[in-house]
Order: structure tokens, then sequence, then C-alpha cells
């Protein structure tokens, strides 16, 4: 064969190389997520079920109730058995989860005097950069949209009026209703689709439906659970039947947990123990196997994972991390998990309460400060808080608040109107409006301190609601639209 040809020949071979291997990374770059598992394409669902605790779901304890409908998603899915809200309350919780950053930086600590500024990108936003349509069906009135989370959606429904409801009653729907809705709008989605579904049960006041009801009647928070549990096997079911299950990477969790009574505190918004903190996380990625992940992780770690799956680039911004290393059994970075409670504090002039979780140590920085070594003690029952060790945790708090604040988050107070206030209350939040800030907290400042205070204040306004919705029944039907739920955290 002629020199020349040869040469021919080779070269040809050599551009059919470049060429296959160049199809072959783009067909993987435009087809699977950064770490090689997952098509872009998949759709997302977000689930966040209000005031869900961890051990009420049956495939993290189930010695409660069973969650049968949950389950089957984990069986499906990798359950993450130590994951950590950075609130006890809705609206900052939700919005770790959709900004993917801490309090200290976006500046939302509590339901009640503050939104969430335009200048934050939330997942709904980076998703639709990438060509999802987004739609949000909201179950209470802590994340209408005057708040500021429906930034990115199409479609964002916090409609909570119904026709012939008491004035006040109108904040919240149960979740056969948020469902309904959802399914309407997905019925109408031609491309990939990123879903938000917050459903409201089973918060406080606990009003399971029948026959949960009567099965749960000493138990009406379990009640409540079996409930909505109920409804999203119904909506898993119409996943499945429209062929969208399969295509769809599913996050499951609560935004907090509730007391019921633990601590000295009957629901949340106080304390911050692992009855509030520790929340339920499933995640379900079509086609990978399940599993169980026993590493500390945090709200802020959905969007950033959500991400990885997708094959997308992940804000640099983003305080979270990706789970995925864990998926596959690799160890992921240590770090502190970020956590406060600060409603009392801007509501009631109480003492702040922060602290971090780091390894097995969980540490609450306040007037009576403590320290728990949850390997040994996740009930946090002992408090092993000393003058020997405080000081160092307290420094370790200060560095990781310098390492998570953000110097504008301050602009995110707002000033709530009088509707306003009277919704959350309808709901059980807010408090006074008026923030009593001190140079210094004592003891008699700190959370614990006032809870029991707190209590019987609650039970006593509890006991005038009803004997006022007593009165209201025997006399008038049409004063029931003045009524409100009783004002509780």
């Amino acid at each position: 064969m002629p020199k020349r040809l040869t040469g021919v020949m080779k070269a040809l071979q050599f551009l059919f190389i470049i060429l296959f291997l160049s199809i072959l990374f783009l067909s993987g770059f435009h087809s699977y997520g950064n770490d090689g598992s997952q098509p872009a394409s998949l759709n997302v669902l977000l689930i966040t079920v209000d005031t869900l605790r961890a051990d009420r779901v049956s495939c993290y304890d189930s010695q409660h109730i069973q969650t049968p409908n949950i389950d089957s998603l984990a069986e499906k899915g990798f359950i993450f058995t130590r994951t950590f809200a950075h609130n006890p309350l809705t609206l900052p919780s939700h919005t770790n989860i959709l900004l993917g950053i801490t309090p200290p930086f976006h500046g939302v600590h509590d339901n009640v005097n503050f939104v969430v500024r335009e200048n934050f990108l939330t997942l709904a936003e980076h998703l639709k950069r990438h060509g999802y349509s987004t739609g949000a069906v909201i179950g209470a009135y802590p994340l209408d949209s005057r708040f500021g989370l429906s930034q990115g959606f199409d479609f964002y429904d916090d409609d909570f009026k119904f026709k012939g409801s008491p004035k006040y009653a109108t904040s919240e729907r149960k979740a056969e209703k948020v469902v309904n809705i959802a399914q309407n709008w997905l019925k109408k989605q031609k491309g990939p689709w990123f879903l938000w579904m917050h459903i409201w049960d089973p918060h406080f006041p606990y009003q399971p439906p029948e026959p949960f009801l009567t099965q749960y009647k000493d138990q009406p928070y379990d009640g409540e659970v079996a409930y909505l549990d109920s409804v999203l096997g119904d909506f898993f079911e119409f996943l499945r039947e429209a062929g969208l299950y399969e295509k769809t990477l599913v996050v499951f969790t609560s935004d907090h947990g509730e007391s019921l009574g633990q601590h000295g505190e009957k629901t949340h918004g106080i304390l911050s123990y692992n009855t509030t903190i520790w929340v339920p996380l499933i995640i379900y990625i079509p086609g990978k196997e399940h599993g169980k992940v026993h590493q500390p992780v945090s709200h802020t770690d959905i969007f950033p994972s959500i991400c990885g799956v997708l094959g997308i680039e992940t804000p640099s911004f983003l305080q979270g991390i990706s789970v995925l290393p864990a998926l596959k059994g690799k160890k992921l970075p240590e770090r502190r998990i970020y956590f406060e409670s600060l409603e009392p504090y801007y509501n009631f002039g109480w003492a702040p309460l922060r602290g971090y979780i780091e390894n097995n140590e969980k540490y609450f920085d306040s007037p009576i400060p403590e320290l728990y070594f949850l390997d040994k003690d996740f009930e946090e029952g002992q408090n092993k808080a000393s003058a020997k060790n405080i000081e160092n945790h307290k420094k370790r708090l200060e560095q990781t608040l310098n390492k998570l604040t953000n110097p504008e988050n301050s602009e995110a107070r707002s000033k709530p109107d009088r509707e306003t206030l009277e919704k959350l209350k309808s709901l059980g939040y807010a408090g006074s409006p008026v923030f009593l800030k001190k140079e210094e907290y004592g003891p008699e400042d700190d959370l614990k301190t006032l809870l029991p205070v707190y209590n019987e204040i609650a039970d006593a306004y509890m006991l005038r609601e009803e004997a006022n919705i007593e009165f209201i029944s025997q006399n008038s039907t049409e004063n029931q639209k003045g009524c409100r739920m009783p004002w509780m955290f």
C-alpha cells in the first residue's frame, strides 16, 4: 500500500476514534449526573411534611404506628437515619431546604418577622433555568407566597380560602386537598418538572379525619400521621399509573418534629432537642440500589444533592453538601451542623438559643448550656456540660457562625401586618412582635426556665378560647367567623 494512502488511513482512523470518544463523552454528559448515576431529565418531587417526627415513620421506628406507604418509598430508596433541621419552625426550615443555606446567611429566623429576599436563588429558580416546569402546592399559611418562597415557581398554589369556612380557619388545608391539586398540575406537564408538595398534617391541632380519628382517639397526632400516609399511598399509585414513578427523583422529609410533651414542651418552636430537629429524610433515585446512611446530614444538603443526581452545576454559595458519596459508602466531610431556636428571642425577649452538632456531640449555647453525646444519649437526658468543656464549644460555635453569617441578613426583617399575625395565630404561631433586647442573659432568661410559665399561659388561653367557642356555638353560628384556634407554638 502506498505510504500516502497508509497515512490517510491512519488519519481517518484517528479522526474516527476522536469522533467516537466525543460522542461517548457528550452522551454521558447529557444523560448522567456528575457521579455517573442518573439521567438529567428525571422529574423532581420534593415532599415536606410539617411537624413529622422521624420516630413516627415506621421504617425509622415501628413501635408507634405503621406507615406502609412512606416505607414503600424507603424500601426502594435511601434512608438517612441522622438528618437534622436547623430550626424547629416552618418558614425558616423550608427556607433552608429551598435555598441550601442556613439562617445566619439568609436571615430568616422565625415565622413572623422575616421574608425571603428576592436576591437569593431558590431551588425552583435553579431547576427552571435547566428547563424544568416548576410547581408547588402549599398546605398552610406560614408558607404563603408573601413570605418569599414562591420565587421561581410557575405555579404556586397557596389558596386557603374555602367556601363557607370560618374566617380564621382558612389558613390550612388537609393532605387530600394538597395532593388533588398537585395531581391536576402534573397531568398538564409535557416535559421534566419539579413539584414541591407541602403537607400540613400532622401539625397542631391534631384533628385526623375518620376512620383515623376513631382508630387513634388516644393518640390523635399518630392518627394524623396515619392519615397522611394513606393519602401519600394514593398519590404514589397515581404516579405509577401515570408512568411517572420510575422517572422521578423523590425527596421526602419534614421541616421539624414535635415534642409531644418531652422535655416539657407540648408542641415545637421553643426548644431544639432531637424531638423537634431530628427529621426523616428518604431519597429515592430510580435505578439506584436502596440502603441506609447513618452519617449526619442536614436540610441544606438537599439542594446540592438534587443537583448532583441531575448532573447540573451546584451553585457555589450553597452551604450544604451533596450526600451522594454516602450512597456509595464513602465518608462525608466532617463538619458542624448549625441549629437555632430564635422565635422566643424575637417575640418574647427570651435568651437566644444556638448550637451545633459535630460527630456525636450536640452543644446548646444558652444561659444554661447543654452538651450531649448522641451515640450514647440520643434522647438527651444527661447534660454533660461543665466549666471545663464549655469554653471550647463556645469558640467552635463562634467560628461556625462567623463562617455561615451573611452581613446583609438583617434585610430579611419585616414588620408583619395585622392580617398576617391573625392568620399565624390561628395556626398556633406568633407571640408579641416586640423585641426586647438585653445586653446579657442569665439563667432566668433561659428557654428551659421560662417554658413552664409559657405552658401555664398557653393552657389558660386555650381554656378561654374553648369557652368562647362554646358560648358562640350556643348563641350564633354566624359569629363563628371570628373565632380562632388556641394560640400555641
